[in-house]
């Protein structure tokens, strides 16, 4: 227990200085000097593996801040043109009453627009949606929040594809490991939703709520299988929002497609075509070495980015600002995410994480709940999937090997898991809180309805928890 307790050191000093508001890069530099102290003493067995190990991790390193910088890149590009105001304002005209509505931004909407670009975005197109369609600011957050299920998959999959490299999987196989679990998490997100609308509570609208669910877990999970893991979010998300028109449709909505609205979808048809087209390309002619590169998200995210800005006709001026503004975002969200992947690679290479699954794994039958819980955790107080992947995946990886178990399942959970509790982290709560419209949310005051940190944290919170208790049984039944 003694090395499990020093081996746990960085995370506890990253976890503390998180807790108490440290900023995310300067905990993580704190972890990583307190990891690199370890590793020349207490655990200094490995400490000549660390070099060498860590330049064979400089491709993904790269490849991870590239998406995420190109992500905050799209969505910046999307929003400054008008894009993203269009896209929210058709949808807007061809929704349907509130449970209908809720469960299109929580199955549809919301999954689609943060699996393409990441980072919360699918909340600021979320939550005013629903404000516009009559709910209060605080039913609005939090429903904007509730659609932040597809997170493994939120800027294409960064945090799938750290789990992948630190367990030594490849990021389809951890991909189709979370997809399964993860029908959960859609499930349990539109029970909840459902309940939270005007006449949800009667059995026919939550079976609309467990089916709407299941289109988009179920449409994650079946491109994860046949076609790859960086779109799959995406490619569900609109699934479910095709399902929702249909119905639409069936029940009298004329649904058209008008030309603004096709030219606001030009950059989405380019990134996931070229995702789609590539992979297909590269599994059918069977291409290996560099070229198999062309199927790399980041790659066809800056594709998208260049494209964007003529197509959407982005002036130079506003470009040159969207450049500044990336570039800040960029460093608060790029650069700690890899600051969090150097911890956990230097936790893996020192052999630190060993001792820490060592002590869990003692836990027994019960270290198949705490799996989960800690994903979780992870995601709680970094905001992000990556960053609990990149502290956790490996550790988790040593649990399971000690339970017995199938690490790629139980890692699936544990990314699963992680990506429930971001939808609770204090950043993306406060994201949510600050995208209600201005006139919604003095609305909101008055009537003594508005949207608070505390109060939606709260709300997400409960709902969060029941999710992640269930992973752990999911494990406990299944594994």
């Amino acid at each position: 227990m003694t090395q499990a307790a020093l081996a746990s050191l960085p995370l506890v000093v990253v976890s503390v200085l998180l807790t108490l508001r440290v900023s995310a890069m300067r905990s993580a530099t704190a972890g990583i000097l307190a990891a690199g102290v370890l590793i020349a003493t207490a655990f200094s067995d490995r400490a000549g593996e660390v070099g060498p190990g860590l330049l064979r991790w400089l491709p993904t390193a790269v490849e991870v801040v590239v998406i995420i910088a190109a992500g905050i890149a799209l969505a910046r590009i999307l929003g400054a043109s008008g894009a993203q105001g269009v896209l929210a304002g058709w949808l807007g005209q061809v929704t349907g009453g509130p449970l209908a509505t809720a469960l299109l931004v929580v199955h549809g909407v919301t999954p689609f627009a943060e699996s393409v670009t990441g980072f919360g975005v699918g909340v600021l197109v979320g939550v005013p949606l629903l404000a516009a369609a009559g709910f209060s600011p605080h039913r609005s957050a939090v429903l904007g929040l509730l659609g932040l299920c597809a997170v493994p998959w939120g800027a294409l999959g960064p945090g799938t594809i750290i789990a992948g490299r630190l367990i030594g999987e490849t990021p389809e196989a951890v991909g189709i490991a979370t997809a399964w679990p993860n029908l959960v998490v859609t499930v349990g997100v539109g029970i909840a939703a459902t309940l939270m609308v005007p006449g949800g509570r009667s059995p026919g609208a939550l079976v609309a709520g467990i089916v709407s669910g299941l289109v988009l877990g179920v449409g994650i999970l079946l491109s994860s299988l046949f076609i790859g893991m960086a779109p799959s979010g995406a490619l569900g998300g609109l699934l479910a929002v095709l399902a929702h028109l249909a119905w639409r449709r069936a029940h009298g909505t004329r649904i058209t497609l008008p030309r603004q609205v096709r030219h606001a979808l030009g950059p989405y048809f380019l990134l996931l075509g070229g995702i789609l087209a590539s992979t297909v390309a590269v599994t059918t002619l069977g291409v290996t070495g560099p070229w198999a590169s062309v199927t790399s998200p980041a790659l066809w995210l800056v594709l998208t980015c260049l494209f964007a800005l003529r197509w959407l006709g982005v002036d130079r001026a506003t470009s040159r600002l969207l450049a500044d503004d990336v570039g800040r975002l960029g460093r608060q969200t790029a650069l700690p995410t890899a600051a969090f992947l150097l911890l956990g690679v230097l936790m893996v290479l020192g052999g630190l994480t060993v001792p820490i699954g060592e002590a869990i794994q003692a836990t027994g039958a019960l270290a198949l709940v705490l799996g989960p819980a800690l994903g979780a955790f992870g995601g709680f107080i970094t905001g992000s999937g990556a960053g609990a992947n990149a502290m956790f995946a490996a550790a988790q990886a040593t649990v399971a090997e000690g339970l017995g178990v199938c690490v790629l399942a139980f890692v699936g959970v544990q990314n699963a898991a992680a990506g429930v509790l971001t939808m609770a982290s204090p950043a993306r709560v406060l994201l949510a809180v600050r995208s209600v419209p201005m006139d919604v949310a003095a609305a909101g005051v008055s009537s003594g309805q508005p949207a608070t940190v505390a109060k939606v944290t709260r709300e997400v919170l409960l709902v969060d928890v029941v999710i992640v208790l269930t992973l752990g049984l999911w494990n406990v039944v299944l594994l």
